[in-house]
């Protein structure tokens, strides 16, 4: 591990806060702390999101001491991560591994700064993959992966690494009923961060597809009857008690052109049944612009299944 520890940084996030209670004057200061991991030579960091939303500014804090500024080079919340770049010489970037070749049960190592905690070190296991839950920050974990490791408050953004010290995942979010560690820490695999860092790297922005349509962001409405005669009094016809429901429709985009309206009911993308909202971001937050989508959707009482060219969110 001593050839990873020096990729491992702290990230402090700046904001504009009050001097007491009863002044206007403001000064900047620290009002959290997170971690990361250099991914690149020429100083390139990988956090989360979350960690360094709304700040005013950013400074990274290495192992050895020093403390850089730090650029905001992209950031994206859908999947919780962002990247940063600092002006410093003689760093250590992170050797990347493949979360593919992970198994449940194998060991594993993370690394970040938990409660201020600088180059803090915890073991555990990997309890679980391809856990898949939309996490308290707005952000949606797709197939993550989910380990017995400690993982606090400060260790977001942190890396996870495997027995070899290749990071294999970037962490993100606990599920606690205390804030604290109970063996339920999530991080985002490794192959979804580095798809995420060229697209930041590359376009300024993570790039995803979308059929230009826009969804009733709620669970459980079309188990309701109620809602169910609300629509069927709307179109004429009873829609079906699971899917999700159109909202609205962009004009001239690939929804519309392929008949897709205003409350109807996507049924599944691709062969992958839609129950509920989350299933249809899990469906597309692998798709790109340009990819194609089968959709099947309930119309007006009719089953349809078109094919539609997606095009960027």
């Amino acid at each position: 591990m001593k050839r990873l520890l020096p990729s491992i940084v702290s990230i402090d996030r700046l904001q504009q806060v009050s001097r007491s209670f009863f002044s206007r004057e403001t000064e900047i200061a620290a009002t959290g702390t997170g971690s990361g991991v250099i991914v690149s030579p020429s100083g390139h960091v990988v956090t989360n999101h979350h960690v360094v939303k709304d700040a005013f500014g950013v400074v990274v804090r290495l192992g050895d001491g020093r403390s850089f500024e730090a650029r905001l080079v992209g950031s994206d919340p859908i999947s919780d991560i962002a990247v940063l770049k600092i002006d410093a010489k003689d760093i250590t970037p992170a050797e990347l591994g493949d979360n593919s070749r992970l198994e449940v049960g194998e060991w594993v190592i993370a690394m970040g700064n938990p409660l201020g905690f600088s180059n803090t070190v915890s073991v555990g296991i990997v309890s679980s993959l391809n856990r898949s839950l939309p996490s308290e920050n707005g952000s949606v974990l797709i197939e993550g992966i989910q380990t017995d490791a400690a993982i606090n408050q400060g260790n977001s953004g942190g890396a996870l690494a495997n027995m070899a010290g290749q990071v294999v995942g970037i962490n993100s979010t606990i599920a606690s009923t205390n804030g604290g560690s109970v063996g339920l820490g999530f991080a985002i695999p490794i192959n979804r961060v580095q798809r995420v860092v060229d697209d930041i790297l590359k376009h300024g922005r993570a790039r995803y597809g979308t059929p230009g349509l826009r969804i009733v962001d709620r669970t459980g409405l079309l188990a309701r009857e109620a809602i169910r005669r609300s629509i069927e009094e709307s179109v004429g016809a009873m829609p079906p008690s699971k899917g999700v429901i159109v909202r609205a429709i962009m004009p001239g985009g690939p929804a519309e052109k392929a008949g897709i309206g205003e409350l109807d009911v996507l049924l599944e993308m691709d062969g992958k049944v839609l129950n509920d909202p989350f299933d249809y971001v899990r469906a597309l937050v692998d798709k790109r612009p340009g990819d194609r989508a089968k959709v099947t959707f309930w119309s007006k009482g009719r089953t349809k299944t078109v094919e539609l060219a997606l095009i960027e969110s």
